[in-house]
């Protein structure tokens, strides 16, 4: 069960606002991700918010100086999406996401899906030179 946004965590943001999403802050590639996505969903109702925020962090429990392990959707009304879950979600309010979703919807997708976003999330530290995979 997931805790209730906060007051305070609601006066974050507009009324009219949909929900947020939640990033690692401390993320390089995140970051990277935020910013290029922010003009995408913030006019369609999501606030990026770094999990690093104090009142992020309270309500999504994550303990201090623990990294997140993936990003998270979480909406006004209550409901919380992480992972690949919540990049299909998200990809409900923009055109060129449906197709997304209409995959999702096949037998074996979200298994893929997940797989696909947990092997992305990993070495996600990896991305722009930020550390050096061994090669085989």
């Amino acid at each position: 069960m997931n805790p209730p946004i906060s007051e305070n965590a609601r006066t974050e943001i507009a009324p009219q606002k949909r929900g947020w999403i939640f990033y690692d802050g401390d993320c390089k590639y995140c970051r990277g991700l935020a910013r290029r996505f922010q003009n995408t969903f913030e006019p369609r109702g999501f606030h990026f918010v770094a999990f690093q925020t104090p009142w992020v962090a309270r309500e999504t429990n994550l303990p201090a100086g623990e990294r997140p392990s993936e990003m998270r959707v979480r909406t006004c009304d209550g409901r919380d999406f992480g992972g690949a879950d919540a990049v299909v979600f998200l990809a409900g309010f923009v055109c060129w996401g449906k197709p997304l979703r209409w995959f999702a919807t096949l037998p074996g997708a979200t298994v893929f899906l997940h797989r696909v976003y947990r092997g992305i999330a990993a070495r996600r530290s990896c991305y722009d030179g930020a550390c050096e995979l061994r090669r085989a």
